[in-house]
């Protein structure tokens, strides 16, 4: 709806190209001063608002992207102990540069000391995950980061109990789920990892494993309105085996009624559980097709290009 009365080239008022020039010269401005930032002058609505001056297709229908099930696909990339300045920049350009799917949210668990930078890089509508954090919000816990930190520098979410946590540092589920209580306490949004191990799933006790997870989780958790639930088959993390679909929505499915068991049928019709594990661009739009696969917690291909193909699995 353009006002007739606005002089304007080719369609495009003087405002929008005003705009445009405005945005370029913040963007040298934030590489200068990025702590001024922070995203805040670019924050979601802002960028909407924008936007919507360009957009052609401003409605969105909701039916095509939820899977009829009402909640919103999520996407994780977690780039675990990878990137430096230029690999990064190079993956913000990457993902900045993409159409990404407007019904998937987006979330880059990013290594600690490179999560202002990437903030500054990234899209502002994606979030921002820290890939751990400890209990308590600060004290004398040398080399821990906090919820409090990862939220002053513009994180909005983090990564807890991934498989590497528990297995290679030892982290129990009574830790993890503290760690996750705390989290939801400071206003952090939570990707809170589940999964069994190759001997657990021969043994028949994969059920079992993921069961005794989520009741730590519950034990602490009251509230789930800010959490995602990240199912991982620790032996398919990494190793190229992935779970097959239908595999993976045999948990997917346990952990629906596990819910409406343990805590009520509201938080297990809208609870999000995302795979994980070994998901690539070649069998993630399988996966999406299943009814209680809600996205994907990527690694290592989050680092590559096809990760947009991931995002973009369910158009």
């Amino acid at each position: 709806s353009m006002d007739a009365n606005q002089p304007s080239v080719s369609g495009v008022t003087a405002d929008v190209l005003k705009a445009v020039v405005s945005q370029a010269l913040l963007g040298k401005f934030t590489a200068v001063f990025p702590k001024l930032f922070k995203c805040q002058w670019k924050t979601y609505e802002g960028q909407k608002k924008f936007f919507a001056n360009f957009s052609t297709d401003n409605i969105i229908t909701a039916s095509n992207s939820n899977n009829m099930s009402g909640r919103k696909f999520c996407v994780g990339g977690n780039w675990k102990m990878n990137g430096d300045q230029k690999s990064i920049a190079d993956i913000c350009k990457t993902l900045s540069g993409s159409a990404l799917d407007p019904n998937t949210e987006v979330v880059i668990g990013c290594p600690a000391i490179y999560l202002m930078y990437a903030r500054n890089l990234l899209p502002c509508e994606l979030g921002l995950a820290g890939q751990n954090a400890y209990k308590v919000a600060k004290g004398a816990f040398t080399g821990e980061i906090s919820p409090a930190m990862l939220k002053d520098i513009g994180a909005d979410w983090v990564i807890l109990g991934h498989s590497e946590r528990r297995a290679i540092f030892k982290e129990s589920d009574e830790l993890i789920a503290e760690k996750a209580e705390h989290a939801l306490a400071e206003g952090l949004k939570v990707i809170a990892c589940i999964g069994e191990t190759l001997e657990e799933r021969e043994a028949g006790k994969t059920n079992e494993v993921v069961a005794r997870q989520m009741c730590a989780y519950a034990q602490k958790i009251k509230d789930w309105k800010n959490v995602v639930v990240a199912y991982e088959p620790v032996w398919a993390i990494g190793t190229g085996k992935t779970a097959t679909p239908d595999q993976a929505q045999e948990v997917h499915a346990f952990l629906r009624q596990w819910l409406i068991d343990n805590i009520s049928k509201e938080v297990s019709a809208s609870l999000r559980i995302q795979y994980g594990g070994s998901v690539t661009a070649a069998n993630a739009k399988e996966l999406a097709k299943k009814p209680d696969i809600d996205g994907f917690l990527v690694g290592g291909a989050s680092l590559k290009p096809e990760f947009v193909d991931i995002i973009n699995a369910r158009q």
